[in-house]
Protein backbone atom coordinates (compact mmCIF):
# COMPACT_ATOMS: atom_id res chain seq x y z
CA UNK A 1 0.00 0.00 0.00
CA UNK A 2 1.27 3.48 -0.88
CA UNK A 3 0.86 6.39 1.50
CA UNK A 4 -0.33 9.69 0.09
CA UNK A 5 0.13 12.96 1.98
CA UNK A 6 -1.10 16.00 0.11
CA UNK A 7 -0.77 19.60 1.10
CA UNK A 8 0.27 23.08 0.17
CA UNK A 9 3.73 22.52 1.73
CA UNK A 10 4.35 26.26 1.93
CA UNK A 11 6.92 25.44 3.33
CA UNK A 12 7.26 21.73 4.15
CA UNK A 13 8.44 21.23 7.73
CA UNK A 14 9.34 18.56 10.25
CA UNK A 15 5.69 18.15 11.28
CA UNK A 16 4.87 16.97 7.73
CA UNK A 17 7.88 14.64 7.68
CA UNK A 18 7.15 13.13 11.10
CA UNK A 19 3.52 12.54 10.08
CA UNK A 20 4.61 10.81 6.86
CA UNK A 21 7.29 8.67 8.51
CA UNK A 22 5.05 7.59 11.39
CA UNK A 23 2.29 6.57 8.97
CA UNK A 24 4.90 4.68 6.93
CA UNK A 25 5.96 2.75 10.02
CA UNK A 26 2.61 2.24 11.70
CA UNK A 27 0.73 1.14 8.56
CA UNK A 28 3.63 -0.84 7.01
CA UNK A 29 3.50 1.19 3.81
CA UNK A 30 5.73 0.63 0.78
CA UNK A 31 6.41 4.36 0.47
CA UNK A 32 4.79 7.72 1.15
CA UNK A 33 4.25 10.24 -1.64
CA UNK A 34 4.19 13.88 -0.56
CA UNK A 35 2.08 15.68 -3.15
CA UNK A 36 2.12 19.48 -3.20
CA UNK A 37 -1.17 20.80 -4.50
CA UNK A 38 -0.72 23.03 -7.52
CA UNK A 39 -3.88 25.12 -6.94
CA UNK A 40 -5.15 24.64 -3.37
CA UNK A 41 -8.96 24.78 -3.60
CA UNK A 42 -9.33 25.59 0.12
CA UNK A 43 -7.14 28.68 0.01
CA UNK A 44 -8.73 31.08 -2.46
CA UNK A 45 -7.32 34.58 -2.40
CA UNK A 46 -4.39 33.65 -0.17
CA UNK A 47 -0.93 34.41 -1.50
CA UNK A 48 0.80 31.09 -2.09
CA UNK A 49 4.40 30.50 -3.08
CA UNK A 50 4.78 29.28 -6.67
CA UNK A 51 4.27 25.58 -7.24
CA UNK A 52 7.83 25.19 -8.57
CA UNK A 53 9.31 26.48 -5.31
CA UNK A 54 6.96 24.39 -3.15
CA UNK A 55 7.74 21.21 -5.14
CA UNK A 56 11.49 21.87 -4.93
CA UNK A 57 11.30 22.49 -1.17
CA UNK A 58 9.37 19.23 -0.77
CA UNK A 59 12.01 17.38 -2.80
CA UNK A 60 14.74 18.83 -0.58
CA UNK A 61 12.78 17.99 2.58
CA UNK A 62 12.47 14.28 1.69
CA UNK A 63 15.92 13.86 0.12
CA UNK A 64 17.37 12.06 3.15
CA UNK A 65 14.41 9.70 3.65
CA UNK A 66 14.23 6.81 1.17
CA UNK A 67 10.69 6.03 2.42
CA UNK A 68 9.43 9.41 1.23
CA UNK A 69 9.07 10.80 -2.30
CA UNK A 70 7.97 14.23 -3.49
CA UNK A 71 5.50 13.67 -6.32
CA UNK A 72 4.09 16.06 -8.92
CA UNK A 73 0.66 14.50 -9.50
CA UNK A 74 -1.63 17.51 -9.75
CA UNK A 75 -3.22 18.80 -12.98
CA UNK A 76 -1.44 21.74 -14.61
CA UNK A 77 -4.51 23.81 -15.45
CA UNK A 78 -7.10 23.63 -12.66
CA UNK A 79 -7.62 23.01 -8.96
CA UNK A 80 -7.49 19.39 -7.96
CA UNK A 81 -9.63 17.76 -5.33
CA UNK A 82 -8.26 14.88 -3.27
CA UNK A 83 -11.10 12.64 -4.38
CA UNK A 84 -10.10 13.12 -8.04
CA UNK A 85 -6.44 12.33 -7.41
CA UNK A 86 -7.26 9.21 -5.40
CA UNK A 87 -9.72 8.07 -8.07
CA UNK A 88 -7.00 8.47 -10.70
CA UNK A 89 -4.40 6.56 -8.65
CA UNK A 90 -6.69 3.73 -7.57
CA UNK A 91 -7.98 3.48 -11.15
CA UNK A 92 -4.43 2.61 -12.20
CA UNK A 93 -4.34 -0.18 -9.60
CA UNK A 94 -2.60 1.62 -6.75
CA UNK A 95 -3.76 0.88 -3.19
CA UNK A 96 -3.77 4.12 -1.21
CA UNK A 97 -3.46 5.00 2.44
CA UNK A 98 -4.46 8.66 2.56
CA UNK A 99 -2.60 10.45 5.38
CA UNK A 100 -3.69 13.68 7.01
CA UNK A 101 -3.12 15.65 10.16
CA UNK A 102 -5.77 16.40 12.74
CA UNK A 103 -6.14 19.91 11.35
CA UNK A 104 -7.23 18.42 8.01
CA UNK A 105 -9.50 15.88 9.72
CA UNK A 106 -11.23 18.71 11.59
CA UNK A 107 -11.94 20.41 8.22
CA UNK A 108 -13.00 17.21 6.42
CA UNK A 109 -16.62 18.40 6.31
CA UNK A 110 -15.50 21.10 3.82
CA UNK A 111 -13.89 18.61 1.43
CA UNK A 112 -15.41 17.30 -1.76
CA UNK A 113 -16.81 13.77 -1.24
CA UNK A 114 -14.94 12.61 1.89
CA UNK A 115 -17.11 9.47 2.12
CA UNK A 116 -16.13 8.57 -1.44
CA UNK A 117 -12.46 9.02 -0.54
CA UNK A 118 -12.97 6.55 2.32
CA UNK A 119 -14.39 3.96 -0.09
CA UNK A 120 -11.33 4.19 -2.37
CA UNK A 121 -8.54 4.57 0.21
CA UNK A 122 -7.71 3.83 3.81
CA UNK A 123 -7.88 7.19 5.59
CA UNK A 124 -5.62 7.88 8.56
CA UNK A 125 -4.93 10.98 10.66
CA UNK A 126 -1.97 11.65 12.90
CA UNK A 127 -2.60 13.31 16.24
CA UNK A 128 -1.57 16.92 16.75
CA UNK A 129 -1.32 19.07 19.89
CA UNK A 130 -4.39 21.22 20.40
CA UNK A 131 -6.79 18.96 18.50
CA UNK A 132 -9.06 16.66 20.46
CA UNK A 133 -11.08 13.83 18.92
CA UNK A 134 -14.19 15.25 20.55
CA UNK A 135 -13.92 18.24 18.20
CA UNK A 136 -14.16 15.95 15.14
CA UNK A 137 -17.59 15.24 13.64
CA UNK A 138 -18.68 11.73 14.68
CA UNK A 139 -19.49 10.63 11.11
CA UNK A 140 -15.86 11.21 10.06
CA UNK A 141 -14.43 9.50 13.12
CA UNK A 142 -16.14 6.31 11.93
CA UNK A 143 -14.07 5.97 8.77
CA UNK A 144 -10.76 7.67 9.62
CA UNK A 145 -8.23 5.77 11.70
CA UNK A 146 -6.15 7.94 14.02
CA UNK A 147 -2.60 7.23 15.11
CA UNK A 148 -0.18 8.85 17.53
CA UNK A 149 2.83 10.75 16.34
CA UNK A 150 5.49 12.49 18.41
CA UNK A 151 4.00 15.79 19.46
CA UNK A 152 5.36 18.73 17.55
CA UNK A 153 3.35 21.84 16.92
CA UNK A 154 4.57 23.54 13.75
CA UNK A 155 2.47 25.25 11.12
CA UNK A 156 3.50 26.51 7.71
CA UNK A 157 1.67 29.78 8.44
CA UNK A 158 3.79 30.34 11.55
CA UNK A 159 6.94 29.43 9.62
CA UNK A 160 6.21 31.94 6.86
CA UNK A 161 5.86 34.61 9.55
CA UNK A 162 9.10 33.52 11.23
CA UNK A 163 10.98 33.70 7.93
CA UNK A 164 9.47 37.11 7.14
CA UNK A 165 10.54 38.46 10.53
CA UNK A 166 13.93 36.75 10.24
CA UNK A 167 13.34 34.73 13.40
CA UNK A 168 15.25 31.52 14.01
CA UNK A 169 13.68 28.58 12.14
CA UNK A 170 16.37 26.04 12.90
CA UNK A 171 14.98 22.67 14.07
CA UNK A 172 11.61 23.49 12.48
CA UNK A 173 12.44 22.76 8.82
CA UNK A 174 15.28 20.75 7.27
CA UNK A 175 18.41 22.83 6.74
CA UNK A 176 18.19 22.24 2.98
CA UNK A 177 14.72 23.83 2.95
CA UNK A 178 15.85 26.77 5.12
CA UNK A 179 18.79 27.39 2.78
CA UNK A 180 16.52 27.19 -0.28
CA UNK A 181 14.09 29.69 1.24
CA UNK A 182 16.93 32.13 1.99
CA UNK A 183 18.62 31.67 -1.41
CA UNK A 184 15.34 32.35 -3.24
CA UNK A 185 14.13 35.20 -1.03
CA UNK A 186 10.88 33.41 -0.14
CA UNK A 187 8.57 34.73 2.61
CA UNK A 188 10.22 38.15 2.88
CA UNK A 189 7.96 41.11 3.70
Amino acid sequence: MTGLLGGTFDPPHFGHLILALEAFRQYDLEEVLLVPTRFPPHKPGRRITSFGHRLRMTELAVADSPELTAADLEPFDKPSWTVNLIEKLTGSGMKICFIMGMDSLKELHTWKDPQRISKMAKMVAGTRPGYEMESIDMKYRSFVDTFDIPEISISSCDLRDRFAREFNTRYLVPDSVRNYIRENGLYVK
